[in-house]
């Protein structure tokens, strides 16, 4: 058993290693020695009484919570930092006080009930869905017994807000210089702004054409080839071997919320955001016939659930399906109608 202090924490930390040699760090939460000691202590013995009689003692749910956060940062950093840290930073405003024995459907039920009121339904699906996540890892690592069953959240329909061309000519001309080139360069690679914000000129090939997104939201990196337009694009910005790819007098763009939201209102933009510039690029490459399941690699999505919502713009989707069908149906012949029998249909 250790005790011990982080540089970037004033409280005390224990460390300790169980028979079966598994290694625990956990906090103690106080800066008192003493104190500090008898709760590690008490922990040890707990991890014993697990080992040979079965029991598994009562963990805070603050405690599972940051053993999940530092899996998360430590697999993604960028990432973390970026969306993680902030829905944890919740759930332990909300559960930080209970332990992992207390959760249980009614209490799960009562939080979505009442965030429902506060927020929308795919916020208050993804807040269960990290709770359900910290539960499993503390249920995979024997802190827990059983997870207990969670309530159904219909999580809220992705947004499918994209720029006619009309509308991204009209956005364009009224943008100021430095916004002018990022959306053009959004609209054309479906960029996240977090990705655009980070590009560094190492990452820029103009001889083969691709720039390669790196550490990017699912953690892994994304090469995209560029349009024409891509390209002159970053010709226009001076190309450097290093340093960050957009600019505003001299120094690397952190926002353009301000700029964005200006030159929106004033292109006369309903509802638009400037992550729906990402959603134009998905959306023009479905509507030209790119299919789904190669959108979903052109953007970094893990999965198809996130891109199932550019489907219907797949042009005559429906015509090719059911002339597939019919195709069908005319090699196999007609069921239950007899060589000679009158081809109308009665109803």
């Amino acid at each position: 058993m250790r005790i011990y202090k982080r540089k970037s924490s004033p409280k005390w930390w224990a460390d300790w290693t169980d028979q079966k040699g598994r290694r625990f760090r956990k906090s103690t939460g106080t800066n008192d020695k003493a104190l500090a000691k008898a709760l590690a202590g008490k922990w040890q013995q707990e991890s014993f009484l697990e080992q040979h009689f079965g029991v598994i003692p009562d963990v805070p749910f603050q405690d599972a919570l940051l053993r999940y956060g530092e899996e998360k940062q430590q697999a993604n950093p960028e990432g973390y930092t970026a969306s993680v840290r902030y829905n944890l930073q919740h759930l332990l405003n909300q559960f930080g006080r209970l332990n992992l024995s207390e959760f249980n459907l009614k209490m799960l039920q009562d939080y979505a009930n009442e965030r429902l009121s506060l927020v929308k339904s795919g916020t208050v699906h993804r807040d269960l869905a990290v709770v359900r996540a910290i539960l499993n890892k503390a249920h995979r690592e024997g802190q827990l017994a059983i997870v207990p069953p969670f309530p159904k959240v219909k999580p809220s329909k992705g947004r499918s807000r994209w720029l006619t061309v009309d509308e991204e000519e009209r956005l364009l001309q009224v943008s100021k210089p430095h916004l002018r080139g990022l959306i053009a360069f959004a609209v054309d690679t479906g960029g996240r702004r977090s990705e655009l914000f980070k590009l560094d000129w190492q990452n820029v090939d103009l001889d083969r054409g691709f720039v390669t997104f790196t550490k990017t939201k699912n953690g892994e990196d994304r090469s995209v080839r560029l349009t024409k337009r891509a390209k002159w694009v970053l010709m226009d910005l001076n190309p450097k071997k290093s340093g960050s790819v957009f600019t505003y007098k001299g120094q690397p763009i952190k926002d353009v919320k301000t700029t964005f939201g200006m030159a929106r209102k004033k292109a006369g933009l309903e509802d638009f955001r400037f992550h729906d510039l990402r959603h134009t690029f998905a959306s023009r490459l479905v509507q030209k016939g790119i299919s789904i399941y190669e959108v979903m690699h052109l953007t970094g999505h893990k999965s198809l659930e996130m891109v199932q919502r550019y489907a219907h713009l797949a042009p005559d989707y429906q015509n090719r399906a059911i002339e597939a069908l019919d195709e069908l149906r005319h090699n196999i012949g007609t069921v239950g109608r007899n060589e000679g029998e009158d081809k109308t249909l009665s109803l």
